[in-house]
């Protein structure tokens, strides 16, 4: 049977949070992504389906009566979909390590260097686990995570690694084209690239370049930096690139940097784990050789 009519999972999963806790802002605490990124998710959703799910304008959120009858059906297939999942998770080995990252992280950074780990720790089966969100360890699948620290957990042992610094990137004609990026407000005249899950990114570089004229309105949102990378690689706007994750394209003049500007990322990427599993030797081996890794590294400029 043909899945074609499938409301996305993003936008379901956006539509349940609102609808359980009431508030835009409470779901995206919970889901840990910005208010703007959830509103854009349940409107993805609305358009999908071809009705309004919530009352607009109304606070806490109220539904529609399209939504009072929808949320019970999605809020009950959540349920379901976690508590087979729960039964199927299998008891993991300890021979075998799987590291949460993601994906942008895995490809650009992590996999170019794990033969090493590997050689080092023949005995081990490592199984990366990758993932379009960079927060929250799942530690139900995942023996340690590689992830950007929004929010820190309790009952979890963190350990900062490094913190990315934020630079927009284009294609070298975009830079000097007709259109040349020059200073930083040159950017309304061009796309926005964006990863909607961290709109803040782009917010925060603007800010400390004093561009606060420039907007977002004129963007194209992406799912995860790598996607926004690539577009902007191909000549289809401005992306806000997280140091050193587009390293290769800037050494081979796929993408340069039209402003000197730098600017830390708010949050630290770290590695985690429950604190009951932080003494197993797979995971301080693991630990060990990341932190040597990272230090190592010349391209990473705040090894915390």
């Amino acid at each position: 049977m043909s899945r074609k009519n499938l409301p996305s999972l993003r936008g379901l999963r956006a539509f349940e949070a609102v609808a359980r806790t009431g508030r835009f802002r409470d779901a995206a605490a919970e889901l840990n992504v910005t208010r703007s990124a959830v509103s854009h998710q349940v409107r993805s959703l609305e358009t999908a389906i071809g009705v309004a799910l919530f009352e607009r304008g109304t606070r806490p959120a109220q539904l529609s009566e399209a939504g009072l009858t929808f949320f019970p059906v999605v809020r009950e297939a959540f349920d379901t979909i976690e508590r087979s999942a729960s039964s199927l998770t299998p008891q993991r080995s300890p021979d075998e390590l799987v590291i949460q990252v993601y994906v942008t992280v895995a490809l650009k950074w992590l996999i170019p260097r794990l033969h090493d780990f590997e050689q080092r720790r023949p005995e081990l089966r490592v199984r990366l686990s990758t993932s379009y969100v960079d927060w929250d360890f799942d530690r139900d699948h995942a023996d340690v995570g590689f992830i950007l620290a929004r929010r820190k957990e309790t009952g979890l042992h963190y350990r900062p690694l490094f913190r990315s610094v934020l630079t927009p990137v284009c294609s070298p004609a975009l830079a000097s084209g007709a259109q040349p990026l020059a200073r930083p407000d040159d950017l309304k005249d061009h796309t926005i690239l964006h990863v909607y899950t961290a709109e803040e990114d782009w917010l925060r570089w603007l800010d400390a370049a004093g561009a606060r004229d420039i907007t977002l309105s004129n963007r194209v949102a992406f799912d995860s930096y790598i996607l926004s990378q690539q577009a902007a690689e191909d000549g289809q706007g401005v992306a806000m690139t997280l140091g050193p994750f587009a390293r290769e394209e800037q050494r081979s003049g796929r993408l340069v940097e039209p402003f000197d500007l730098h600017v830390p990322h708010e949050h630290h990427w770290e590695l985690v784990c429950a604190n009951e599993d932080r003494d197993e030797p797979k995971i301080r081996w693991f630990e060990t050789w990341l932190i040597e890794q990272v230090g190592l590294d010349p391209q990473i400029e705040d090894h915390s």
